[in-house]
C-alpha cells in the first residue's frame, strides 16, 4: 500500500496575499534590490509577482532540480545556471517553500559562482521549521509538515501520486475518496481529470 503523504492544497488567492506580506516586509527592511533571482521552478510565479509588487524589473532565474513531482530525487543540483549580471548588485534570491535548506544552499554558492554581489538576501513563501536553512523573508511558518502543492504544480504533483497508486483503472470518484484519505485534501473532478491527462501523454 502507497505510504501517506499529507499535503495542502494552495489557492491562488493565497499565493497573492503572501506574496503581499513578503513584498511588505522586503519594504520594512529598506533592502534596495537591484534584481531578483528566482530559483526554478518554484520561484517563477511568485518573483514575478513581487517584481510587479516591488517595481523591480530586473528578474533573473537558474534552475535547480531536486524533486520530481512531490518525491524528492537523491541529490539536487543545478541544471541550469543563472545568466545574469550580479556582480555589485543587491539580489533577492526567491523560492516558493523552504522544506529541507538544501536548494537554498545549493543557490547561495550558484550565486557565487556568478559574481561577486553587493548583499544577498533570501525569501520564500512558505518556512517548514524542518528546515536547517532559514531565509531572512518568509510569509508563512509551516510548523506541522505537509507537502504543500501550488497551483502552478497540481497538475505534476497530482499525477506522480496518482502514479504512486498503481491502480489498473482508477475512477474519478475512487481517487477524490484516495486523495482524501492518503494526502488529506479535497481535489476536484476537473483537476484529477486533468493529471489524468498529463499522465497519458507522459506514456506516449
Amino acid at each position: 500500500m502507497q505510504e501517506e503523504l499529507p499535503c495542502r492544497l494552495i489557492t491562488w488567492g493565497e499565493i497573492y496575499s503572501l506574496c503581499r506580506q513578503l513584498a511588505g516586509q522586503l519594504r520594512k527592511a529598506n533592502f534596495r534590490i537591484d534584481i531578483i533571482v528566482a530559483i526554478a521552478r518554484g520561484g517563477y510565479v511568485p518573483g514575478r509577482i513581487l517584481s510587479d509588487m516591488l517595481g523591480i524589473y530586473d528578474l533573473a532565474s537558474f534552475k535547480i532540480e531536486h524533486y520530481q513531482g512531490a518525491y524528492k530525487q537523491q541529490e539536487a543540483f543545478v541544471k541550469y545556471p543563472l545568466n545574469a549580471d550580479i556582480n555589485g548588485r543587491n539580489v533577492l534570491l526567491l523560492d516558493d517553500v523552504c522544506d529541507s535548506g538544501d536548494t537554498f544552499a545549493i543557490g547561495a554558492e550558484h550565486i557565487g559562482q556568478c559574481g561577486t554581489v553587493n548583499e544577498i538576501r533570501t525569501a520564500v513563501l512558505h518556512l517548514k521549521t524542518v528546515s536547517t536553512f532559514i531565509p531572512g523573508f518568509y510569509a508563512e511558518v509551516v510548523s506541522e509538515w505537509r507537502w504543500l502543492i501550488y497551483p502552478w504544480a497540481v497538475n505534476e504533483d497530482m499525477s506522480s501520486m496518482i502514479a504512486k497508486m498503481q491502480l489498473d483503472d482508477p475512477d474519478l470518484m475512487l481517487l477524490q475518496r484516495l486523495f482524501k484519505q492518503r494526502h488529506g485534501v479535497n481535489v476536484t473532478r476537473r483537476q484529477i481529470e486533468d493529471a489524468l491527462l498529463l499522465l497519458q501523454s507522459a506514456d506516449k
